[in-house]
């Protein structure tokens, strides 16, 4: 079966892809130009496209750094604290979708009907991305449906005031709901379809969902959502996530019965049917510079550039191991140590899913060993007395102290742990450099659906009705099977299991932290902890555990160290749940109303 998937791609390449039309370039363009050719109108859809806010995490000012998923050998760059992050304000880009939606129908009739309202369907789409991305950072925001001309005269009539959070969610649902009624359940040139702008509903229902649950409601509704609101959006969340596998997406199988390798190729292969809303990039006009950072230093590219992003130990440990208990790595104390003979000997009963995540200290990628050391313990000391380095030339004896992408250096990991997730294992090493990774950035897959299946159907159990647990259960049952995971949850588990931590409330432990294991690095966490409104709880004078494989030299074993990396200490206070709006904005227009706390 061909899967639909939306990739987009940069304004450059469609536009070198009309070359051969005659089109003239966009800023001399007038509306017939556009609106009467259909190259004029992809061009016009690619910038639109092009505009949307995908977050893609390729470098150090990531948000996954904020959430324990990973840390950086690099936060002088980015600093610890979690103070609002991700600004994104754009009445620019909606205006341009505006005017398409306000003048495209004057030429509709030179088109054929499907063509006409599939293009119209693709903006709805567009401008319901675009004002979710700034409704979940900002809250409620001015809701502006048409274009709006300035005639050098009355400015205040152009001036919006904020209208109530609620009310933007449903407008960007609105849009979805015209968008699904006129887009095909097929799409030439693997464009944007009625299963995707589902998938999109589905999103935007589980945040409005949250905010009703877990949020406050402020400044006369401008930000929250009314509490009693909460089950009909997860019921609409529910109901649209379920609607997606009618376009075809499943899970991804690559038929090799190996389920590592066949979780690490989710990312990498362009034919994926699990992916569902996909940016695909090439060099040298859209390509990023993942693989340059994140990959092991001693693999490193001529650039000489690593360890953006090491997953830390915290994250490791939220997986279960192959038996179905938890991942919690026997590691021992400075008194009592435990040593291994292999550093890989602790990851033994690593789940598959997380092997396909996460390179552990002495694991093999490219070929290569990746040896991963804190230090040697000289003959005779005890462990707590270790030589360490910051260079890698540093000997003891015939061993590198560091190893050859060790703990110290300024571009290694300061984790233990290097990302395997999103890397491409056969990117020649000449081409692991600035622009050259061209792995898709899969913003929507089909196994984001399957998880806002669960968390809807737990939710609503929470709130009283539990006809949907049965499909949370075969949902998570799906999820859990293709990672490698042991345990298969029932009803009772998931509505019963409690978080050891205390965080998170009763009936959504196991649903929650699924996500985390599964989205991992993709984006999604961060925006998690906000919807759940855990965030302030989660990360609150928080340093993130990590390890250190440190060699003993008398035992010819390791000693893995569990240790905190103390170089920051995070937090999060309740005011950043909502960014603020820039002083700019306010003082062009004085009715925007502040967010609390700025």
């Amino acid at each position: 079966m061909k899967i639909n998937k939306l990739i987009w791609i940069s304004i450059t390449a469609i536009l070198f892809a009309c070359n051969d039309m005659d089109v003239p370039p966009m800023n001399i363009l007038s509306d017939s130009d556009i609106f009467n050719s259909e190259s004029g109108i992809m061009s016009y859809m690619a910038r639109m496209y092009n505009d949307l806010p995908v977050e893609m995490a390729d470098g150090e000012n990531t948000v996954n750094h904020f959430t324990g998923e990973s840390a950086t050998c690099n936060y002088s760059w980015i600093g610890a604290s979690t103070s609002p992050r991700g600004d994104y304000w754009n009445y620019g880009h909606v205006r341009n979708v505006n005017y398409f939606l306000q003048e495209f129908p004057k030429y509709a009739t030179s088109f054929t009907e499907a063509n006409a309202n599939t293009w119209l369907g693709e903006a709805r789409f567009i401008r319901a991305f675009t004002y979710f991305a700034m409704t979940l950072r900002y809250g409620g925001i001015p809701i502006v449906k048409e274009v709006v001309n300035y005639n050098g005269q009355d400015i205040e009539s152009l001036r919006a005031p904020r209208d109530k959070e609620v009310d933007c969610y449903n407008f960007v649902i609105s849009d979805l709901d015209e968008a699904i009624r006129l887009l095909p359940a097929t799409n030439a040139d693997g464009r944007v379809n009625k299963y995707v702008a589902y998938g999109l509903k589905a999103r935007v229902a589980l945040w409005a969902a949250s905010i009703a649950r877990y949020g406050t409601v402020q400044l006369d509704g401008i930000l929250g959502v009314p509490s009693d609101q909460a089950r009909a959006y997860y019921e609409m969340a529910h109901a649209a996530a379920t609607e997606t596998a009618k376009g075809g997406y499943e899970l991804y199988n690559d038929g090799s019965g190996d389920l590592t390798t066949n979780f690490t190729k989710i990312f990498l292969d362009k034919s994926s049917n699990e992916s569902m809303f996909v940016k695909l990039l090439r060099y040298p006009d859209n390509g990023t510079s993942l693989d340059l950072n994140f990959t092991p230093w001693q693999i490193r590219g001529p650039q000489n550039y690593s360890s953006r992003a090491n997953p830390t130990l915290d994250f490791v440990e939220k997986f279960d191991d192959i038996d179905g208990n938890p991942f919690i790595l026997n590691t021992g104390t400075d008194e009592n140590p435990v040593l291994y003979e292999d550093r890989m000997d602790i990851f033994a009963k690593a789940e598959p899913r997380l092997k396909a995540t996460v390179i552990f200290p002495g694991d093999v990628f490219k070929g290569e060993v990746i040896d991963v050391r804190k230090g040697i313990v000289p003959a005779g000391e005890p462990v707590s007395n270790f030589q360490s380095t910051a260079s890698f030339g540093d000997m003891y004896e015939d061993m590198s102290i560091q190893g050859a992408s060790g703990i110290g250096h300024n571009e290694a990991t300061v984790t233990g742990f290097y990302m395997r997730k999103l890397l491409d294992p056969n990117l020649p090493r000449a081409n692991v450099a600035s622009g050259r990774s061209e792995n898709p950035w899969i913003n929507m897959r089909y196994a984001e659906m399957l998880l806002i299946r669960a968390e809807a159907a737990v939710e609503l159990n929470n709130l009283g009705d539990n006809s949907k647990m049965n499909d949370a259960v075969e949902c998570m049952r799906l999820i859990r099977e293709r990672a490698g995971a042991k345990k298969v949850y029932t009803a009772d588990d998931l509505i019963n299991t409690d978080d050891p931590a205390g965080i998170y409330p009763k009936g959504t432990y196991l649903v929650r932290k699924e996500r985390w294991m599964e989205l991992f690095f993709e984006s999604k966490i961060y925006w998690d902890l906000k919807r759940w409104r855990t965030f302030d709880k989660e990360v609150e004078n928080r340093q993130w555990n990590v390890l250190w494989p440190i060699y003993v030299w008398d035992q010819k074993k390791y000693y893995m160290k569990r240790t905190k990396y103390t170089e920051f200490t995070f937090n999060f206070i309740p005011t950043y749940y909502y960014l603020p709006i820039s002083g700019s904005e306010i003082q062009r227009n004085p009715l925007l109303v502040p967010n609390p706390g700025y």
